[in-house]
């Protein structure tokens, strides 16, 4: 029966608008992958509209190709689908993902039958290819899992940031750059730098967007839609620049640099690669980014959660970045970005402790999960807010 008041529909009348099978949403109570919200007083399973969101979230995931058993870890540690945005979003960029595969595979497969049609001939490589790029990049849980952590790292701050003007905006504005400028930026995931200051850009700027992921440069320019026309994308190692000398006015490097194994070569790339004159701008972190976070994972003293990889920016933080820029630039200057976070809200919180490698949402127990629930929102409670410090800034040398 399906009462109007509380929106509660039987499993039939769920199983009939979702259009699956009731056989299925059995195995999924079975499994206890998607569970009644009620029971009638006879026994009778009941579903309510959150759990069509629900539903919608476990059949999209597996049409992605993740497994019940993933499904079932993402299922159980997802704050309660509190953020269904958030959600829809992270679904859509992995089916993105999957869509270009599958537009691959076809490529590949119109490419032999043309050939075919052509020739009457087989190039074995051809047909080999075809099998490659199925087997490309299949991890599709690997995918939603790095999705999902940067979904999080971002959210906390456009939520809880308490400078208001959002670092992208902020950096932008403090490059110097000439009205006609060529400038490189290295590093570019997602085009977030130029997507949110895309009313600024100079028309007469010559600007190429690399990445050393393929991914990332796919995303930085659908992310800029209609403008990524004005710029130019290509794949490229900081360490190893494919770009003539002199080349660029700027070059950019926007907290970057510590993910590099050696950044000596990378300083002498972008050297090489700079006009003279030509300034380089590489923003980081310091080491009290974040401290507070750091605190709260030592005192829940769990061995399930690490902080270790905060540590992976030590390479260049604010406070070596100067001396390290010195050896390759001159009038090097660091500027500061005065911001910090005030959490109200203990859950994106968690979202952005989970997506630092090392702490796996799956190997915590329930209980310790709720544990680390509770103790941020007493926190919460207790002083209205956690407060969370920021450091971050860049730096500037010229050539």
């Amino acid at each position: 029966m399906h009462d109007k008041q509380t929106s509660l529909f039987s499993i039939g009348e769920f199983a009939k608008k979702s259009r699956v099978t009731l056989r299925t949403l059995r195995y999924y109570d079975k499994i206890g992958l998607l569970k009644p919200c009620c029971y009638n007083k006879v026994g009778h399973r009941l579903y309510n509209k959150s759990d069509f969101a629900k539903l919608q979230k476990i059949l999209t995931l597996k049409f992605i190709g993740l497994s019940l058993n993933d499904i079932s870890k993402i299922m159980n540690y997802d704050m309660e689908d509190m953020d269904l945005k958030n959600s829809l979003e992270i679904q859509r960029e992995i089916i993105k993902e999957k869509v270009y595969h599958m537009e691959s595979v076809i490529k590949s497969i119109n490419e032999a039958i043309n050939m075919l049609d052509s020739t009457n001939v087989l190039n074995w490589n051809k047909f080999i290819n075809i099998i490659n790029i199925i087997n490309m990049d299949q991890k599709w849980m690997e995918q939603y899992e790095n999705a999902s952590n940067l979904k999080a790292r971002i959210k906390i701050h456009e939520l809880f940031s308490t400078n208001k003007k959002g670092w992208m905006c902020w950096f932008f504005e403090n490059l110097k750059l000439p009205k006609t400028a060529k400038i490189l930026e290295l590093g570019c995931g997602n085009g977030e730098l130029w997507q949110k200051n895309l009313s600024k850009i100079p028309s007469d700027w010559d600007i190429t967007l690399t990445d050393f992921s393929k991914g990332m440069l796919k995303d930085a320019e659908e992310n800029l839609k209609l403008n990524s026309k004005r710029f130019n994308f290509k794949l490229v190692d900081a360490q190893n620049i494919t770009f003539k000398d002199n080349s660029f006015d700027t070059v950019i490097a926007n907290n970057m640099l510590y993910h590099l194994s050696n950044i000596d070569n990378s300083f002498s790339e972008i050297h090489r690669v700079l006009k003279p004159g030509g300034i380089l701008y590489a923003s980081t972190v310091g080491k009290n980014h974040m401290k507070e976070m750091r605190e709260i994972i030592k005192r829940f003293n769990s061995p399930n959660l690490t902080i270790k990889s905060w540590d992976l920016t030590e390479s260049f933080q604010l406070e070596n970045g100067l001396s390290k820029m010195k050896k390759w630039f001159k009038n090097v200057e660091l500027k500061r970005y005065n911001d910090s976070l005030k959490i109200t809200n203990e859950m994106p919180l968690i979202d952005y402790i989970f997506s630092m490698p090392g702490n796996n949402k799956n190997y915590l127990k329930k209980k310790e999960f709720k544990e680390l629930t509770d103790f941020l929102h007493s926190e919460i409670i207790k002083n209205g807010y956690i407060y969370i410090t920021k450091d971050t800034g860049f730096f500037s040398g010229q050539c």
